[in-house]
């Protein structure tokens, strides 16, 4: 909680994209500049995620703040996120999820309308859920949302302990050119330790050393 407040009120002193930007980020700005190496910092040329916010922001055509964040989602975490995993996921199992709501003229539509339809005194999905009070009960439409998600911190420190610590501080995450070393080892050593719970960091950076694992055999073989 500490750690989210501190995102929040960094994020008071942003323009409304920065901030937005900022508060969706696994990492914040300090944090990716100690993990990237010099070296590959320099050949962003100051370039950032902010840039792809700020493109998309210009295109919305929007003053009002929550159509804005949506256009946002639409352009980066939905297609670039949320559609791609459950995509995966679902259809490995051979699961229909979300397409029926994800028809362009509903979402086309759904943009149109006013805030108001959409968030009213703290409850989200207005519209959506007043269409369906005939027929759902209403403990069912109104009830808290119920997220859920994986230990992952625990796996991290547990059986997977070995595997992180092997391929992080590993040749493959060296020699690529992009990571601070030292960042790498004081990111597994905090978590495995305790002191710091970085699990969304090592996680990100785990799938990225297999990444360059699988792409270096395919090399090899191609």
């Amino acid at each position: 909680r500490s750690l989210r407040a501190k995102t929040t009120f960094q994020a008071l002193a942003m323009d409304s994209v920065q901030a937005y930007c900022h508060s969706m980020s696994q990492l914040r700005g300090d944090e990716r500049r100690a993990l990237f190496s010099p070296a590959f910092q320099r050949s962003l040329g100051g370039y950032g995620a902010l840039e792809v916010f700020r493109l998309y922001a210009g295109q919305a055509q929007t003053e009002d703040p929550l159509a804005l964040i949506q256009y946002l989602d639409y352009k980066t975490w939905l297609v670039g996120d949320i559609n791609t995993k459950v995509d995966r996921a679902s259809m490995a199992h051979s699961l229909e999820v979300r397409e029926p709501l994800m028809d362009h003229l509903l979402v086309e539509w759904l943009a149109t309308l006013p805030s108001d339809f959409k968030i009213r005194a703290g409850q989200g999905k207005v519209i959506f859920k007043q269409a369906y009070e005939p027929l759902l009960p209403r403990d069912v439409l109104y009830r808290p949302k119920m997220g859920f998600s994986v230990p992952l911190a625990a796996w991290l420190r547990g059986p997977l302990k070995d595997r992180v610590r092997l391929a992080l501080l590993g040749e493959r995450m060296r020699d690529c050119g992009y990571f601070n070393p030292v960042t790498l080892r004081r990111l597994v050593d905090e978590h495995n330790s305790g002191l710091r719970d970085h699990a969304t960091a090592l996680w990100m950076l785990l799938m990225f050393e297999a990444f360059l694992r699988l792409n270096e055999g395919a090399a090899l073989h191609g």
